[in-house]
């Protein structure tokens, strides 16, 4: 299998590079000045479990070269429309695609762009930061990735691709209902960066407050009530998984948005928390926590834009 990364910053690199690491036949996608630093020293990896470098093919946006099996985007969700450009040359009617996008219209927008019949569904678990050197720094021991079609094709495409990445030293999985593990991952995720940007610190800092936990379960239980209203049954296993991280006393957990937030980078929030209150309001729902966590972020937004 053929495989092109879109990137090589945190997620796509961390993943693209244990691909590598494995034997796989991995190509990444990046800016010329990138790319020249890339083959020249590789891509380095500091990770919890050891640093490695591997080197690395790199092609550019404006020299399209090979027909790919699979082009994997890992682009932040307020980037994806220049993604889509950065890759349409490489895409031919054989090609499948791997977003591993938070939230849930990145699939629709691809849908629209290159047909249902062409993209896969993905989820990444990775706690991995790009570094001023190129380096690619992985910041805890999780490492997973989460993989599905909804059709048959794409099934046995995303099926292929879990198959590559046993060889691997992260986890990956097959997913029987990737439309059902996106949403569990996003009612996850917007709880997660809805509370800790609102609160400005870490779950287990929240749960050391009077009212931490009840805000925390209230704020679920408003994306849970999205997802079910758009006929997503998120199963009691599921919930009772997510409400245990995100409730644990002394947890040091935040969401990648309060890092971007603190270090005044663009953050997702439109698309993980405006998406999401969207959908509750079109439903005719009360979410009173989800809307102020996303009011907020708003306001940080503003506040940048004046800055800038």
């Amino acid at each position: 299998m053929k495989i092109l990364f879109l990137g090589a910053g945190g997620v796509g690199g961390y993943f693209g590079a244990r691909l590598v690491e494995a034997g796989a036949d991995v190509t990444f996608l990046v800016r010329p000045a990138r790319a020249e630093r890339l083959r020249s020293e590789g891509l380095q990896v500091h990770s919890p479990s050891g640093d490695f470098v591997v080197p690395v093919t790199c092609v550019t946006r404006d020299r399209p070269a090979d027909d790919y099996d699979l082009v994997v985007l890992t682009a932040k969700a307020f980037d994806l429309e220049d993604a889509i450009e950065s890759v349409a040359a490489f895409i031919t009617p054989a090609t499948f695609i791997l977003p591993l996008l938070n939230g849930f219209s990145h699939m629709q927008v691809l849908d629209r762009r290159f047909g249902a019949e062409h993209i896969l569904g993905g989820i990444a678990q990775v706690a991995a930061m790009l570094e001023a050197d190129g380096a690619v720094r992985q910041l805890a021991p999780m490492h997973s990735l989460t993989v599905g079609g909804r059709t048959a094709e794409t099934q046995a495409i995303a099926a292929r691709f879990v198959e590559v990445c046993q060889a691997t030293k992260f986890n990956a999985r097959l997913s029987p209902d990737i439309v059902l593990s996106l949403w569990e991952k996003w009612v996850f995720i917007a709880t997660l960066a809805g509370i800790t940007t609102l609160m400005r610190g870490s779950v287990g800092q929240i749960m050391a407050t009077a009212n931490g936990e009840s805000l925390i379960r209230q704020l679920y239980a408003e994306c849970l009530a999205v997802a079910t209203t758009c006929g997503i049954d998120i199963a009691p296993v599921a919930r009772n998984a997510a409400l245990k991280i995100l409730t644990q006393h002394g947890s040091a957990l935040t969401a990648s948005m309060l890092r971007d937030l603190q270090a005044g980078l663009r953050t997702e929030h439109r698309h993980v928390l405006g998406d999401l209150l969207d959908r509750s309001l079109a439903k005719g729902l009360n979410s009173p926590i989800l809307a102020l966590a996303f009011s907020q972020m708003e306001i940080r937004e503003s506040e940048s834009a004046v800055r800038s």
